[in-house]
């Protein structure tokens, strides 16, 4: 455990360096897209594997049309909101398989920004007895002004969704938001 401690630390720089830098990017990469919407291999570390930069549903309901202009616009967004997305997860991330590595809870699982649900919750992530990852994850609702928002804060690698793990390296993370 002291060692991933020590590796989610250490990696906090590197990944909020690249975070800044792929930001400072967001709006040249949308001109290097492919056809299919994602980034060519060379730029991987600023794609999103599971959706390309067109992002997915709300990302079209936030920046909806098809002519150029609103596919740049969304693009964009997307790449703002995914800073990194592929850094943190293949240089950062750490590989977990979700048929031969046990996954482990504490707290609730279901709390988060969207569900509503206020409360902390602890992911561990074992392999053949021995910690792998963990992730650590915060959320508490409020009313401001009437207007509904919540502090959110994660840390760790995202072991959350098994779903992911079985194609990409679980993603490595660091989050503060205390108005999301």
């Amino acid at each position: 455990m002291t060692w991933l401690v020590i590796k989610c630390f250490l990696l906090a720089p590197v990944s909020t360096f690249m975070a800044v830098f792929a930001r400072l990017l967001c709006p040249v990469l949308p001109f290097f897209a492919e056809d299919d919407g994602y980034l060519p291999e060379w730029l991987w570390w600023f794609q999103t594997p599971f959706d390309t930069l067109d992002g997915d549903r709300g990302s079209w309901e936030r920046h909806p049309g098809t002519d150029a202009w609103s596919k740049y616009k969304r693009r964009v967004c997307w790449l703002w909101r995914n800073a990194a997305y592929g850094f943190d997860m293949r240089v950062c991330g750490i590989k977990v398989n979700p048929d031969s590595d046990e996954i482990v809870y504490e707290g609730n699982p279901d709390i988060g920004d969207n569900s509503g649900i206020s409360g902390k919750c602890k992911w561990f992530a074992c392999r053949e007895g021995e910690l792998i990852a963990w992730q650590w994850y915060y959320v508490m609702h409020y009313e401001i002004f009437g207007i509904h928002k919540c502090v959110r804060i994660g840390f760790g690698w995202k072991i959350w969704s098994e779903e992911k793990l079985y194609d990409e390296p679980a993603q490595y993370w660091l989050y503060f938001n205390p108005i999301k």
